[in-house]
């Protein structure tokens, strides 16, 4: 008798938990999105914020405030957001109250090209990024007789200086010759560097460091116009 009443015991537990379950995800299902949460990752730039991604979400009819569980989809906002150009990765998700937030990380600007025509940003991977209207971004600037390709050399050379963080500091500025050479514009001093074609990067770099370490630092930042980087295993210079 006792293992009967202990079986229907467990059977009645069972059956009491399956019909909490199902009213609480019932009531899941039925709850309204009250609260839509942006975060944007902390960084340097602002080219978007809570507004422009409340935006966007309305004009493609998706933003989730008012709507049940059901109405919201979850995956087509994430979409919607990592296709604006300014974003590089999105994770939208709900709650169990039904509100729903998503996390956004913005694109990195390493450089701005100037050219005759237009001007845009090329992020860490090499790929375009236009200018937006809330923010300026403060990198490196490309200017002159350039021809920029995703990935190519003129990327390589200013994705270079921005991951060296004294070159980032001391370079600000890669103007484009009409001969095809690169010329690199300091913050200190009022030299100009002829760096040539952007290949053996690190080793001109690395000839220009020590340069500065040995020969500027006894003759002095405003001893020379130009110095040119162009020949192998030496440096030439112009005097004023």
């Amino acid at each position: 008798m006792k293992k009967v009443f202990d079986i229907l015991s467990w059977l009645m537990l069972i059956t009491v938990i399956v019909l909490l379950m199902a009213f609480s995800v019932k009531k899941q299902k039925s709850a309204n999105c009250k609260v839509f949460e942006v975060v944007v990752a902390q960084s340097e730039n602002y080219f978007v914020n809570e507004k422009t991604i409340n935006n966007l979400l309305k004009d493609k009819n998706l933003h989730p405030l008012g709507k049940i569980k059901t109405e919201i989809a979850i995956d087509e906002m994430e979409k919607s957001i990592v296709n604006h150009t300014l974003i590089k990765e999105v994770n939208a998700y709900s709650d169990i109250a039904g509100n729903v937030a998503v996390e956004i990380v913005q694109k990195r600007p390493i450089a701005r090209i100037f050219t005759a025509i237009n001007s845009f940003y090329i992020d860490e991977n090499g790929k375009k990024m236009p200018l937006s209207n809330a923010f300026t971004a403060r990198t490196l600037v490309i200017s002159g007789n350039v021809n920029f390709t995703e990935k190519g050399a003129l990327f390589s050379l200013a994705r270079f200086i921005d991951e060296h963080a004294f070159w980032k500091a001391q370079i600000m500025q890669i103007h484009g010759e009409e001969n095809g050479d690169l010329t690199l514009i300091p913050r200190v001093g009022y030299q100009q560097i002829v760096f040539g074609k952007a290949v053996n990067i690190e080793a001109k770099f690395s000839k220009l460091k020590l340069f500065y370490e040995k020969g500027i630092s006894e003759k002095g930042w405003n001893n020379y116009s130009q110095i040119n980087l162009k020949f192998k295993n030496q440096i030439v210079c112009t005097k004023k």
